[in-house]
């Protein structure tokens, strides 16, 4: 006899019908997905310094300062350094020029221009950059799994059923290896972040 309120933890309860909606937002969680992998692999890509603009710039003096709006909570507070760049050219100096972070006083911090910022280049950046890729690898199995279930998951048994239903599909040895993929890259990563100077 089923006990009905079994059946939504049990691995072989029937899941409900494909419907369009939830394969939608699968389409979508992989579009999202893959843009920010791309996003994140370009600011890895900088932060290696293989980007033009780049240069020293000198730590003269850092502060708090308060951004937000109104209300409780709403203001935040960061940290800005000031000083002089100096581009690795030579030919361009500019006094005042601010970064985001604390570092010493006489500090000379590695980073490139963009836009109005300056942004520091290292390989705690490049790490870091390249682990929020690998999470994004992850959402994109994800996205693929809902897209081909037709559902999302919500609970512990109907992620079990979820994956009994994919491993019957062409995608599973797909969708296995981009999470396998995800949980190593960001892993190594991870550690790599915590261990670069």
């Amino acid at each position: 006899m089923a006990v009905p309120e079994l059946a939504a933890t049990s691995p072989f309860c029937p899941l409900p019908a494909p419907r369009p909606l939830p394969r939608l937002f699968g389409v979508g969680v992989v579009v999202l997905s893959l843009t920010c992998m791309g996003v994140m692999v370009r600011q890895a890509e900088k932060a290696a310094g293989l980007v033009a603009g780049k240069g020293t710039l000198t730590v003269e003096r850092c502060e708090q300062r308060r951004e937000g709006g109104q209300g409780r909570g709403a203001s935040r507070s960061h940290t800005l350094c000031f000083g002089s760049f100096r581009a690795d050219s030579g030919r361009v100096v500019r006094d005042g020029s601010a970064l985001r972070g604390w570092y010493v006083t006489g500090e000379k911090v590695r980073v490139y221009r963009e836009g109005h910022g300056y942004h520091p280049v290292g390989l705690r950046y490049f790490w870091g950059g390249l682990a929020f890729f690998f999470a994004g690898l992850a959402g994109v199995a994800v996205g693929v799994m809902t897209a081909v279930v037709g559902y999302r998951v919500r609970t512990v048994g109907e992620s079990r059923a979820a994956w009994a239903m994919l491993r019957r599909t062409s995608v599973a040895p797909y969708v296995t290896w981009l999470f396998r993929a995800a949980g190593a890259g960001t892993a190594v990563c991870v550690l790599l972040l915590l261990v670069s100077p």
